[in-house]
């Protein structure tokens, strides 16, 4: 059985918001996984190396269309970033 502070504090944490990564790290992630450097990743999804460098810093939003190509490229769907982003924006 839990104590009333115990419920309370726990109460406490749930109210509390959760923190995500954002997006960039998950595409770090899949640069190592697809074994491609920055440059590559960058122009396969048609993006300059700056802009890429941005995103990853979560300085520029993932949009639908990035989405849509990170899908393209990653085989992760689209809905996967989209949500990604939308947990890491709510959680600032």
């Amino acid at each position: 059985m839990v104590s009333k502070a115990g419920n309370e504090s726990l109460y406490n944490a749930m109210k509390e918001k959760r923190k995500y990564p954002p997006p960039g790290e998950t595409i770090l992630e899949s640069m190592k996984f697809l074994k491609m450097t920055r440059e590559e990743f960058a122009f396969r999804l048609g993006v300059t190396e700056k802009f890429l460098e941005d995103l990853i810093q979560a300085k520029e939003p993932l949009g639908p269309s990035l989405a849509d190509s990170l899908e393209s490229l990653t085989g992760s769907p689209a809905n996967f970033w989209k949500m990604l982003e939308s947990k890491y924006r709510n959680s600032l």
